[in-house]
């Protein structure tokens, strides 16, 4: 069985198109373009894969920056307390030994001198618990 076509007239119109001098033209074109758009295709494939690259090893070198180098733990806010030296006519802010038992209940403390330093000693724990007993020293 023999299946080849057998020429008609069709395709003799077809083979004189196509042998038309501007099929030629608009062929080599359409190439052109074609060969246009697949190198910018390639091109801007090509620089996604180095800004890829280029991303990954940033990201790198920033981890191993912190791997080695590791921020400093941040502390919260630090109060500092500034000493202002007393102004020469300003008189000092202390008591006396009497003043200082006045403020407590009578007979429940007593200053007594412990390794050559004075100190409040109380004779009774649920006295000195109670806690100051202000006067105004009248």
């Amino acid at each position: 069985m023999k299946n080849d076509r057998e020429p008609n007239e069709i395709d003799g119109l077809l083979n004189a198109v196509l042998a038309d001098d501007d099929w030629h033209a608009l062929n080599r074109s359409l190439k052109n373009e074609a060969l246009a758009a697949i190198g910018a295709a390639k091109r801007r494939r090509r620089l996604r894969h180095w800004l890829g690259q280029a991303a990954c090893v940033a990201v790198l070198l920033v981890g191993a920056g912190w791997w080695l180098l590791p921020p400093a733990p941040s502390h919260g806010p630090v109060a500092t307390m500034s000493i202002q030296p007393a102004s020469p006519g300003a008189e000092e802010q202390f008591i006396s030994e009497d003043e200082m038992l006045a403020m407590f209940p009578a007979g429940s403390c007593v200053v007594a001198e412990i390794d050559g330093q004075k100190t409040l000693v109380f004779f009774d724990a649920k006295k000195a618990e109670e806690g100051f007993a202000w006067s105004n020293g009248d």
